[in-house]
């Protein structure tokens, strides 16, 4: 049960969380994409710009995917460290995209 309610609460907290060897975890829905950065907006609202580059890694579960495979609303797990003042991803985590609204 602890395990269920740890990824939920994990998106609930900010944006930014510190992860190992240096890395920091950024956790929230693409905001907006260019092809060298991602906006992601974490659950706080903030949103943080994180830059890509050719030795960033794609994943989509446990398979390889590229940066064409993130869209606008997708939810995402990006695994960042700073250079020179900005945030590049090492690895970007494709989640499950962000459900559209319900309507009736």
């Amino acid at each position: 049960m602890k395990r269920i309610l740890a990824l939920p609460l994990a998106f609930c907290m900010a944006a930014t969380a510190w992860a190992h060897n240096g890395m920091e975890h950024v956790m929230g829905v693409v905001a907006a994409i260019t092809s060298t950065s991602l906006d992601v907006k974490g659950a706080n609202g903030k949103v943080i710009t994180v830059m890509t580059d050719s030795k960033t890694m794609w994943m989509k579960g446990k398979e390889m995917a590229t940066a064409k495979d993130i869209h606008t609303g997708d939810r995402v797990v990006i695994h960042a460290k700073k250079v020179d003042g900005k945030m590049v991803a090492a690895e970007v985590e494709l989640g499950e995209s962000k459900p559209a609204a319900h309507t009736h």
